[in-house]
This record gives structure tokens, sequence and C-alpha cells, in this order.
């Protein structure tokens, strides 16, 4: 079965980018206020959002050099793309699977990821959107 692939226009993509900043943006509010806000868990919840911002992050990158991104529920689709979408020695796609692998876990599982494991998927998304911004800007 091929990939399932939607094509991006550069309006798609500076949506995407903006995405993948709120959900940082919320991540780091989450964060600083989850005590203020009665969050007693707070490491599921960081982990998603990391996930969700490395996702936009992926997407705005792939939108950017290829003019498309995975859009299918294969998870496998997304890393590959972005693989392609990236220079030989960069790590993106290894980040991605990162928090993809991650994602059942902090979005739909009762299990607790943990604060070390959160602190882990919201540097992967830290350096996919640090990536995401210097494609943008070049």
């Amino acid at each position: 079965m091929s990939a399932r692939i939607q094509r991006m226009t550069a309006a798609d993509v500076a949506t995407r980018a903006s995405h993948a900043r709120a959900f940082m943006a919320a991540a780091e509010l989450v964060d600083a206020l989850a005590d203020d806000a009665g969050i007693e868990s707070k490491a599921n919840l960081l982990g998603s959002l990391a996930v969700l911002a490395g996702i936009a992050a992926s997407d705005a990158i792939c939108g950017a050099s290829l003019g498309e991104r995975a859009a299918g529920e294969n998870h496998t689709d997304a890393v590959v793309l972005l693989k392609r979408a990236s220079p030989p020695e960069d790590s993106s796609s290894a980040q991605l699977k990162r928090l993809l692998d991650a994602k059942t876990t902090t979005q739909y599982s009762p299990i607790l990821i943990g604060d070390t494991k959160a602190a882990d998927l919201l540097t992967a998304a830290q350096r996919l959107l640090k990536t995401m911004e210097t494609r943008l800007s070049a």
C-alpha cells in the first residue's frame, strides 16, 4: 500500500509552522503553570504537546522542501518523507520517530510517562522546531 500524501502550498506550510510554535508555547505554559492550575501530573500532557509540535514542524519542513506532507495513519510514512526532505547528516527523522513512538502512550493510554520521558520528548520537539525555523528562514 502506498503512502497517503497531501500537497502543501506556502500558506499550508506557514499554518503548520504556526501550529508547531503554538503547541510548543502551550507546552511551555503547562510546564510553568501546571501547579497553579491544579494539574497533578503534567508529564503526559507535556509529552502529548511535544508530539503535536513535532508533527506540525515535520509537516512544515516537508511542505517547504518537497511541497507535500504525509497524511496517512502509518507514522512510518511521515518519518520516511522527513528523511527524504532532509540532508543526510540531519537527525530530524530520528527526532520525529522518537515522538511518534510515544504518541499512543502520551495521548491515548492511562500509562504515565514520567518527567524524564516528558523532558526527552520536549527536547526532540524543540530540535525539530529549530530545524523548521532554520529551513523556513533559508
